[in-house]
This record gives structure tokens, C-alpha cells and sequence, in this order.
């Protein structure tokens, strides 16, 4: 199981689920024991990119580093 997979999945979803992205893609690096999350969102069409970014960053803080969340474009 990767580290706080739960808890960035769920939060993920209500993203969408809220509108505010219509996709995301959680991939994972690091060694085993040391995997760290890396997010990709593709913001819903009326959603800008700055504040699905910093929506998701705030959402994720403490689980993912905001340097590892990045929008699609």
C-alpha cells in the first residue's frame, strides 16, 4: 500500500465531485517504504489553472508536497 493513498484518493474525489477538476492521476516514486506522491489534475473547463492548483495544494498539505502537484493543460 502506498503512503496515504486513502486520504489523497478521497480528497481527490470530492474535487471532482464538487466540480472543480474534472480529472486527476496520482503516480508514485521513491524506494520501497519511500514512495511520495506526485498529482496531476485536469481543472474542469471554468475552473482556472492557479486556483485548481492552489485548491488542490491546500487540500493535500501534509500528504503530498505542493512542488509535487501539477496541472494539466
Amino acid at each position: 500500500m502506498f503512503p496515504n493513498q486513502n486520504a489523497i484518493f478521497e480528497r481527490l474525489e470530492l474535487t471532482k465531485k464538487f466540480g472543480l477538476v474534472s480529472d486527476y492521476l496520482v503516480s508514485w516514486t521513491g524506494r520501497s517504504g519511500h514512495l511520495t506522491a506526485k498529482v496531476t489534475v485536469w481543472p474542469n473547463d471554468a475552473t482556472p489553472d492557479d486556483v485548481a492548483r492552489s485548491y488542490v495544494a491546500k487540500l493535500l498539505s501534509g500528504l503530498v508536497p505542493s512542488r509535487r502537484i501539477s496541472v494539466a493543460e
